[in-house]
């Protein structure tokens, strides 16, 4: 099947709002086996939604549009794909049920304005939103299917994985698409693909490799498409088999997974708890680690000491340390650690101080220098970082390379 995706919205050009609903949507249909074969992005305009409609229809089986269905004047969805397929828009009882039970909840009474959701093209089958009012449509028409839903995020979420993508796996072929991700950290991808393409010299055409680099981090996949399944897994395992024997030690995991995931795993299996001590990052690392579900089975908290007087009234870093020495300094990540351990009774701390930017730099340390320390109370480890000029660069990547630090440190220990 191929999938095309149209989003709709003048806030995503003009980059008032980041498009994180294409990506969603990518990766829900990445865990199935299916994947986006093109995507428009388009203001709201009848015309250009006219266009996308027309192109997509052209080239794909599968129509996933998100955007424009609210009750307000922008929102010209509904009405724009009901005349590309010459259908009229009719009162849909379905969601005039859903919006009124929705606003009823909220203590909201429902306008005249708010109705304008409930015209839906004829011979809609509509697919719940238990996040929002505007209900998702599934439309078939000459062997084609258009799938409307919300722009909320969230609310696209929901109805993709609980209505759109079981009524998908129905109409699956015999045809069957399979990735595997191995997430490696510490090299870069072009040494990892001179390390292992001569390994995979006898692949297959028929499975396809990708390198994908970010900070830090190279995720490479492996993608296979036919008929057998079962023949089709067990030949993908045994060439990732050889890529972990090549890339042991830089391999974080496999499939689904993150830094911060991995260094959970090994905190609870190790029964050991962690703390940040945090100045440049700003509660980014914290934010990253507790992100995963059941975090709290090791991370115990934070603190943000950005200012000296909290580095020294919370963590116990020696005001000489912070004179002599100065906040970003191996010599006060090494007292954050210890601080944050010994006051939180920790097992391990992580601790950044950096000048992130874009003011604050000197000749001796210039914007982008970060200090990353992490350990226990006793056993500390350091490293310095030369980053970029630019702040958010700077606070993502101090993060990513404490987690980073830190997995292999906790590698090495004998729990």
């Amino acid at each position: 099947m191929k999938i095309s995706l149209i989003v709709i919205g003048d806030e995503i050009l003009l980059g008032q709002v980041i498009d994180s609903n294409a990506s969603s949507i990518a990766k829900i249909l990445y865990q199935e086996g299916l994947q986006v074969f093109k995507k428009w992005t388009v203001a709201d305009q009848e015309d250009e939604i006219q266009r996308a409609l027309a192109e997509s229809t052209q080239q794909s089986d599968i129509i996933l549009m998100t955007g424009g269905l609210g009750p307000t004047k922008d929102d010209i969805t509904k009405k724009t794909l009901a005349d590309f397929l010459n259908r009229p828009l009719v009162f849909n009882e379905i969601q005039n049920e859903h919006l009124e039970k929705i606003l009823k909840s909220r203590g909201i009474e429902v306008t005249e304005r708010q109705l304008h959701q409930c015209y839906i093209p004829e011979r809609s089958l509509m697919l719940d939103n238990q996040m929002g009012t505007a209900l998702g449509m599934w439309i078939e028409q000459e062997g084609k299917i258009y799938i409307s839903m919300p722009g909320v995020p969230y609310e696209m979420e929901f109805i993709m994985q609980h209505a759109v993508i079981p009524k998908l796996r129905s109409f699956q072929s015999g045809k069957h698409m399979i990735h595997q991700t191995v997430y490696t950290v510490g090299m870069g991808e072009t040494e990892i693909a001179s390390r292992i393409e001569p390994l995979l010299s006898n692949m297959p055409d028929h499975i396809s490799i990708a390198y994908l680099p970010s900070q830090g981090q190279v995720k490479v996949r492996l993608t296979t498409s036919g008929n057998d399944k079962e023949f089709l897994q067990v030949e993908l395992n045994h060439f990732i088999k050889m890529i972990q024997t090549e890339l042991e030690t830089a391999i974080i995991g496999i499939g689904q997974t993150s830094l911060e995931r991995e260094i959970g795993n090994l905190l609870r299996t190790g029964k050991k708890t962690l703390v940040t001590a945090e100045s440049c990052t700003g509660g980014h690392l914290a934010h990253q680690i507790s992100s995963v579900p059941g975090a709290s089975d090791y991370f115990l908290g934070a603190v943000v000491a950005y200012q000296n007087h909290i580095k020294e009234t919370l963590l116990n870093v020696a005001p000489e340390i912070l004179e002599t020495s100065g906040a970003v300094s191996e010599a006060c990540v090494i007292a954050m650690v210890k601080g944050s351990c010994e006051k939180f009774n920790s097992d391990f701390a992580i601790a950044t101080s950096g000048i992130a930017g874009p003011g604050g730099g000197t000749p001796e340390k210039p914007v982008g220098t970060v200090w990353i320390a992490y350990g226990t109370k006793d056993s500390i480890e350091t490293k310095k970082f030369q980053f970029t000029r630019d702040r958010i660069r700077n606070i993502e990547a101090s993060s990513t390379f404490a987690l980073i630090l830190f997995w292999k440190y906790l590698k090495k220990q004998t729990f």
